[in-house]
Order: structure tokens, then sequence, then C-alpha cells
């Protein structure tokens, strides 16, 4: 009989061996769908995004950035936040991210242009807003599969790009701070809605009249720095009643 040795060297080595098959298949899968995006053509893209939008049966509340494969002669991070949004008194405004020792924001004068992160022009695509249950409160849905269901036309236009993982790219296109297909809030960049937090909820409250501040930007560090802060995600807060009241947090996973 095999010593009790032999036999955890032998189990050791199955697990190993396992692990490393789901790693190179994850991997596998992960390269097909960051080929196929690179891929696609403005149009493939812009439809998927139209789509996405007009999934939701409500005026939305803010935007996630999605990628784009154009890129941006602007440097650094430039954000103008669409006009568009109801009740949001920095509509229409453009911020400038840098990052020294710290991620600092900036409104600077508008002028003409496409968000761009890193030297990337990215895609304001409205939240579709759902009401949900019987009493009918209003959400933000930010998972793709939300969308595939309200939208079956949507599958087909990823599927154009992708057609082995549609879901898949989606959360891809919508999460520009990672690398990966699976869908994870803490890698979308986000005007208005809600934040998506690192850690326990850090909510800020207006120095001027006390009351909670509402979320200007969110925004993963990969997308703004080549270098540094790859492990933390940046909130903009401000308040709705004092424009000019703002507040910034940092969460590290």
């Amino acid at each position: 009989m095999p010593s009790l040795t032999m036999l955890a060297i032998g189990l050791l080595a199955a697990a190993a061996i396992s692990f490393a098959v789901v790693v190179i298949r994850f991997n596998r899968k992960r390269r097909a769908i960051v080929r196929a995006a690179a891929a696609a053509t403005e149009s493939q893209l812009e439809a998927i995004y139209t789509l996405v939008e007009g999934s939701s049966t409500l005026p939305a509340a803010g935007h996630v950035l999605a990628r784009t494969n154009r890129r941006s002669t602007a440097p650094g991070c430039i954000i103008p936040i669409p006009e568009e949004l109801p009740g949001f008194p920095w509509a229409g405004r453009r911020i400038e991210v840098a990052v020294a020792k710290e991620v600092e924001y900036r409104f600077i004068e508008p002028a003409p242009g496409a968000p761009s992160l890193l030297g990337k022009v990215v895609r304001p695509v409205r939240v579709p807003r759902y009401r949900t249950g019987r009493a009918g409160t209003t959400r933000n849905a930010f998972a793709p599969e939300k969308y595939l269901a309200a939208c079956p036309e949507l599958r087909a236009a990823l599927a154009e790009v992708s057609p082995a993982y549609p879901t898949e790219l989606l959360a891809y296109l919508l999460c520009i701070g990672g690398e990966t297909f699976e869908f994870e809030p803490i890698n979308q960049a986000r005007i208005g809605t809600s934040a998506a937090w690192v850690q326990s909820p850090e909510h800020q409250n207006c120095g001027e009249c006390g009351k909670r501040m509402a979320l200007i930007l969110q925004l993963p560090g990969t997308a703004i720095s080549r270098k540094h802060l790859h492990e933390g995600t940046f909130y903009l807060f401000g308040c709705a009643q004092h424009p000019e009241q703002t507040s910034s947090v940092a969460q590290f996973g």
C-alpha cells in the first residue's frame, strides 16, 4: 500500500494540475475577448452601447465610461460631465484628474471633446434604470445580465463581435479598470449614479449643510495612472445644494 506521504503528494499534484488547467482556460478566454474587443469597429461598439441605453425604462441618473478603440491626443485624464443629467449641478462641467502623490480633481473650462483617460477615448453610456418590486422603487442597473434580459437584440450585437462570449464581452467593455471578462463594479468608471465600494461605504456629508453628498465620479486606479495606485478606486463627491463643496475618498483592496 502507498504511504500517507505518497498519497498526499499525489493529491497535491492532482490539485496543482487542475488549478493550472483552470488558469490556462481562463487566460485563453480572456485573451479571446480582449482581441475581439480590439478588433471591433466603432459602429459595432456604438450599436452595443445604444442598445444598452435603450434597455432602460426610466431616464438615466448617470453614466459608466466604456471602452472604444479610439486614441486621444489630450494629455492625462479629462472627463466632461454630460449635460443631460437632471438635477446634477455639475452637468456640462469638465473635470481634469491629476495623479501625483494623491489623486486630484480640478474643474476646468468647458471645451469640446470626448472623455479621455490616459490617451484612450471612452464613451459615456447612460446607466439603465428600472422600477423594481411592488413599491416601484427605482434602481440603477449595472450588471450585463440585466441588460441582456431586457434587450434580446443586444446579445446579437455582442455575438457579432464575440460569438463565443457575448455576455463576457459586455462586462469587459463596461469595466475599463480591469483586463478581465468578469464583471467587477469597482472596475467601472462612473459619473453620477452610486458608488461601488471596495470596502465599507464612506459616504460624505457637506460641510455647509450637513447633507449627504452625491457621487460625481468613481475611477479605478488603472484608468488614471500607468504606474501608481493600481490597487485603488477613487471617488469624488459633491453637494447638490452647494456644488462647490466637494470631497474625495480613496479605497484600496
